[in-house]
């Protein structure tokens, strides 16, 4: 077997040389064989060109990867971030049309020229006040009512006609007949008036209704009722006091609460008596309305009551002096 020069045994040990693992021995030996060997320097200097190029190589594959991992990263964050937006429009189109169904129920329920509607407020302290409206071909009679343990505490009914300038009030306790004329009562007898309904947007607006399906979360129950109603929350309300029901059928409130909503304080203190829940109830019936419910009785026919004609702008006037 031929015997390795010294120019062969440096070239293989050249690349150990450059990758530094070489003994003290071995190093010795390239280093000084270097000094001498010209072509050796030159294999050496292409070792090392190569061995850079390698690296060159090396890292642009890995600045590569980590740039394809990146894009991945931020891919699946956006894709992410897309799923979420398709959630949450589909979940705001979701509640949008519950809205927009809720008003076109509500403004067909309301277009009924026959309609009773009842709303019960419990206002603590043993009393409850009660408003019923009958109405029918455009003539309405509305009746207030506070209960208490004793029973019916006060009571005023009112008589009138829709866009009329004229109404009449009659009050049960006092024995009293107001007739009263002008254009604030021509206003209170709007027929809008009459079929507003309590709910916590405007039915006849679209920007109204897009803010309501933003803000309002809407689930559905059941809850001592036995059919099906939607029970809207402002979504942003963190304590959740207040919420609002409302019938599928009709798109009409059949109750309002305001948890924790009415406070009554000992007499001349700040220092609370009694905390109850704020409840509105509505209740509404459709084509039972007699002539007889809204026919205005002869009020001069009854003589225990005093009667009092009054022009509306004098009372608002006397109110204010």
């Amino acid at each position: 077997m031929e015997r390795k020069t010294e120019c062969e045994i440096v070239q293989d040990l050249l690349i150990g040389y450059v990758d530094g693992v070489l003994n003290t021995e071995s190093k010795k030996l390239v280093e000084k064989h270097l000094v001498e060997c010209e072509k050796c320097r030159k294999r050496l200097e292409d070792i090392k060109k190569d061995v850079q190029e390698n690296e060159d190589n090396q890292k642009k594959e890995i600045d590569y990867l980590k740039k394809i991992r990146r894009k991945s990263r931020i891919k699946a964050i956006l894709m992410a971030l897309g799923i979420i937006l398709f959630i949450f429009i589909g979940i705001y189109l979701y509640q949008f049309v519950i809205v927009n169904n809720i008003a076109n129920k509500a403004q067909n329920s309301l277009s009924s020229n026959n309609f009773y509607k009842e709303t019960t407020d419990i206002l603590g302290s043993g009393k409850t006040a009660v408003n019923k409206t009958y109405y029918k071909d455009g003539k309405y009679k509305s009746v207030w009512e506070v209960y208490t343990e004793e029973g019916i505490e006060t009571s005023l009914t009112t008589y009138a006609i829709v866009n009329s300038d004229e109404s009449i009030r009659i009050q049960e306790g006092n024995k009293r007949i107001t007739v009263e004329k002008g254009e604030f009562t021509k206003m209170t007898n709007k027929e809008e008036n009459l079929k507003g309904v309590n709910l916590p947007f405007d039915i006849n607006s679209l920007i109204a209704k897009l803010g309501a399906a933003f803000v309002m979360s809407v689930n559905t129950d059941t809850y001592q009722i036995g059919k099906e109603y939607y029970v809207f929350n402002n979504r942003f309300e963190r304590t959740k006091n207040w919420e609002m029901w409302i019938d599928k059928e009709t798109g009409l409130p059949l109750k309002i609460i305001n948890k924790e909503g009415r406070k009554s304080f000992y007499v001349g203190t700040q220092v609370v008596k009694e905390v109850n829940d704020n409840i509105q109830e509505f209740k509404y019936e459709f084509g039972i309305v007699t002539d007889e419910d809204v026919a205005v009785p002869d009020i001069n026919s009854l003589s225990e009551y005093s009667i009092e004609y009054i022009n509306d702008e004098e009372s608002i006037i006397k109110q204010y002096i």
